[in-house]
């Protein structure tokens, strides 16, 4: 079963999309590194209504390496999930992500004069954002937090919860053992955000995710 999606199954819930930052100049780049902190997935079983666990530990994986599926799909495959079928998703992240990236404006953009560059830093941005400089000695990973605000998702001081009805269901026979193969692709996956004349901030957003279920 090869299920492709955006952002919505098993790793990546991007749902915080940074709704608190209401301004309107923006460019996209590639980050290098983007890592997330899995907690916890688990799949409802559409009859009897229970959640099963397929994964459950901490581990930090950067998505934009090349072997970030394999580190993923491990999370997962080998579970033995009960025989059944399955029809939602509940995962389990850290609130927090981190990504590294930068952006040249080639047409005065931002207000800063062309070929600017702009650098995440690792100083906190409005709506939990991360906060960009012109200045390459502070070029470094900086961390977004995904806001307690966002309807829809269940939230602690460190974790986020929400939960997905798969875009079709995932059968799984007695005493089967699941193989999972996941792809990424984070080619603009990291936004950068105008909030003054030459300032702006930064902030993951959504990468794609390929996702293969094997019996």
């Amino acid at each position: 079963m090869k299920i492709i999606l955006k952002s919505s199954i098993l790793l990546l819930l991007f749902v915080f999309l940074m709704s608190e930052i209401a301004l309107a100049v923006t460019a996209t780049v590639n980050p290098d590194p983007y890592t997330i902190i899995m907690k916890k997935a688990r799949l409802r079983n559409s009859v009897t209504l229970e959640w099963v666990t397929v994964g459950e530990a901490d581990l930090s994986v950067n998505i934009a390496s090349v072997n970030a599926g394999e580190l993923a799909a491990g999370y997962v495959s080998g579970s033995a999930i009960p025989e059944g079928t399955y029809d939602q998703i509940e995962v389990t992240l850290d609130r927090d992500m981190t990504v590294k990236a930068s952006y040249t404006d080639s047409g005065n953009i931002f207000a800063g004069g062309a070929g600017t560059i702009y650098y995440t830093t690792s100083t906190a941005g409005v709506g939990g954002s991360i906060q960009a400089s012109n200045s390459a000695a502070s070029y470094t990973e900086g961390t977004c937090k995904v806001p307690s605000t966002v309807s829809g998702v269940d939230t602690t001081a460190d974790t986020y919860t929400k939960t997905y009805n798969l875009p079709s269901t995932i059968t799984a026979a007695k005493g089967s053992t699941q193989k999972v193969r996941v792809k990424f692709d984070v080619t603009g996956a990291t936004t950068f955000e105008q909030t003054g004349a030459g300032t702006a901030v930064a902030y993951p957003t959504e990468p794609s995710v390929e996702m293969q279920i094997i019996n």
